[in-house]
């Protein structure tokens, strides 16, 4: 997969949930070549305020328009300054980066999707791909359990309606859908209606995939989950990525993969959970910080 270092200008974008920008970029040689799950390091501002370029996944991928769209949360200075810039701005983009989502190799009767908050910015380029690929029997056997903190933070209902596929809110404060977390509705559902996922994708905190990947490990369902860290660089470089994977060797050293390098996106079982257990509460750094 090619790599590129493109200058990139700013289309539009729109601020479309709270605090959630829509971001549309004019990037040809990223777009032909950007895959769903895969992310860009983008430069907010020349010089050093802010000093490191931010990790953000693709949102959509036109490569006949030569357009890639980010979907990002303002949570600090760097995405704050991003949400001021205006349309003819230009960017510095280094990517595609990361190894991104597989589709399935043959068609499947029901695949869930988890989103948590901002995680569903890569998973709507991924329900597109699906959909477009007949990677289900029937759209609606691709099940979208969306959650956030409020109604608030959802994208609206419409920007799924093309989709037609099965959606399940849920929020915290119990303002849409079902009052709780996701990860609760997910198994409610999943095995209230018996949907036998053939593959589960999510992206959230890592929370929320600490729970998930139990709950595939439990019930042996393959997975696809789209992980955050800390991240630098976006090459492997700065090693700030890194998290406590299985020895390949089968010993008991220490072992580590790198968020940016070999993932994103990883299998619920490569990753040992139990030992990132402390750092549940700290807050997501990946992807939209």
């Amino acid at each position: 997969m090619r790599k590129f270092k493109e200058e990139a200008r700013i289309l539009d974008q729109e601020n479309v949930a709270l605090q959630t920008w829509r971001l549309r970029l004019l990037a040809p040689r990223i777009a032909a070549e950007a895959r769903a799950g895969q992310f860009i390091m983008l430069q907010v501002r020349e010089g050093q305020d802010p000093l490191l370029r931010r990790p953000l996944s693709f949102h959509r991928i036109l490569p006949e328009e030569g357009v890639i769209e980010i979907l990002y949360r303002v949570v600090g200075r760097g995405t704050w300054w991003l949400s001021r810039c205006e349309p003819g701005t230009r960017l510095s983009l280094l990517g595609p980066l990361g190894n991104g989502f597989r589709l399935p190799e043959k068609q499947a009767s029901s695949i869930v999707v988890v989103a948590g908050g901002i995680g569903i910015a890569p998973l709507f380029e991924l329900m597109t791909q699906l959909v477009a690929k007949n990677a289900c029997s029937t759209p609606q056997g691709i099940h979208l359990f969306y959650g956030a903190r409020s109604a608030a933070e959802f994208l609206p209902p419409q920007a799924f309606h093309d989709l037609e596929i099965s959606i399940h809110w849920s929020t915290d404060d119990g303002s849409l859908g079902y009052h709780g977390f996701v990860t609760r509705l997910v198994d409610q559902i999943v095995l209230g209606q018996k949907l036998c996922p053939e593959m589960l994708y999510a992206c959230g905190p890592l929370p929320m995939q600490y729970n998930l990947a139990k709950w595939v490990l439990a019930h042996g369902a393959p997975s696809q989950l789209s992980l955050e860290s800390l991240m630098a660089c976006g090459l492997g470089a700065c090693l700030g990525c890194a998290l406590p994977a299985p020895h390949p060797g089968g010993s008991d050293e220490d072992h580590y993969v790198h968020v940016c390098k070999d993932g994103p996106i990883f299998p619920a079982g490569s990753i040992l959970w139990q030992k990132i257990r402390l750092y549940q509460t700290a807050p997501p750094l990946f992807l939209y910080s």
